[in-house]
């Protein structure tokens, strides 16, 4: 399999103990930084809303129920995670986390979501572990809207141990070469990722760099999340529909390297849009593995847009030279406004018909 060899439990390695021994420099960095979030973000002040001052009828039978239901909860996801609770969580130890959630995570739909995703949420201590985590994802993240949104994005990370988990997960990545940069973009985009087991995380870190992939690059934060989405198998099939159009391996491992979500493809994408630009517009599948991010692209874009770059060669608006790959690539990318600008308006004589033609066939 191209570039992708299993690897065996790391979680001993020397690098694992060394690296994650560093929690405490990160956990400092949490408290220096403990001032850092909005008010907003930690008031503990006011009550839960309510829906036009009204609490649902399950409030006299099951407080907890009830203040979920206030809060917005339907009385299906009320019931959920009021069972997923230990009986002794009253609504006095709950409010104050459920405002804690709001005030960090932004709208009560947002809270809702992300509440009854994970439950265990509002068992975790809010002074000893939800603030503190929070803290410290501002400390890498520094900004209020990010550390929203990677909250969003990961049900666990505000329940992550921090000093034995989190923290020491972030020393680990600095320590593997990672630099405050690249964690942060880790953070923002795949924080599920800090969630992995410390020889999980090393074994995906072990396959991007046989790709080629090193700490500092910007990809390497994609290929990482895509290599941890995958299994063998899944990930056989994904290169099998590329060498079925005719990638080697070598050609695969570079086109992952210029951009790692190819593997998050459909096969049926893949087969369209290699088929399109094989079969339609004679390129080569060379050509499409130097820009894989042609394949992103819908029908509906690419069609009209090379049929236009194509006819406009045919016309010898380019020149005698032959077209290139980068042309195609250039027009795909860029936007609307400026790829009619640079190939329609200059040239109506030639594409004005082809393109309103192909423009209104993507429509309909």
């Amino acid at each position: 399999m191209a570039g992708f060899s299993y690897l065996k439990s790391v979680r001993g390695s020397s690098l694992y103990w060394r690296n994650a021994g560093n929690f405490v420099d990160d956990l400092g960095i949490a408290f220096r930084f403990s001032g850092l979030l909005s008010a907003r973000a930690f008031s503990s002040s006011g009550d839960a809303e309510t829906r036009n001052g009204q609490r649902q009828d399950g409030l006299k039978h099951d407080p907890l129920s009830g203040l979920l239901q206030s809060f917005g909860f339907t009385s299906v996801q009320a019931v959920k995670v009021s069972k997923s609770l230990p009986d002794a969580y009253s609504v006095e130890k709950i409010s104050p986390k459920l405002r804690f959630l709001r005030s960090v995570i932004g709208s009560e739909n947002d809270v809702i979501r992300y509440v009854t995703a994970n439950p265990r949420v509002l068992a975790s201590s809010l002074k000893n572990q939800l603030e503190p985590n929070c803290r410290f994802i501002k400390s890498i993240l520094e900004d209020d809207d990010l550390v929203a949104k990677c909250i969003r994005r990961s049900s666990r990370i505000l329940t992550m141990d921090l000093e034995g988990n989190l923290a020491a997960k972030v020393s680990f990545l600095r320590g593997y070469g990672f630099p405050n940069a690249s964690i942060a973009r880790l953070m923002r985009n795949c924080p599920s990722i800090l969630a992995l087991s410390f020889s999980k995380l090393e074994e995906s870190l072990k396959k991007a760099e046989n790709f080629g992939f090193v700490p500092s690059n910007v990809r390497t934060v994609s290929a990482i999340k895509v290599i941890n989405q995958m299994n063998e198998s899944y990930w056989e099939e994904k290169v099998e529909a590329f060498r079925k159009w005719g990638w080697s391996d070598d050609e695969f491992v570079s086109a992952f390297k210029r951009q790692p979500s190819i593997m998050c493809f459909s096969e049926e994408k893949i087969n369209k849009g290699m088929d399109v630009f094989l079969n339609r517009f004679c390129l080569s599948a060379s050509d499409i593995a130097k820009y894989p991010c042609m394949i992103f692209f819908k029908l509906e874009r690419i069609i009209p847009r090379c049929s236009v770059v194509a006819l406009l060669h045919s016309k010898g608006v380019f020149g005698d030279r032959p077209l290139s790959i980068s042309t195609y690539a250039g027009a795909l990318m860029a936007r609307e406004e400026a790829f009619v600008k640079r190939f329609v308006d200059k040239y109506p004589e030639h594409v004005l018909d082809l393109w309103r033609k192909l423009r209104h066939e993507a429509v309909v």
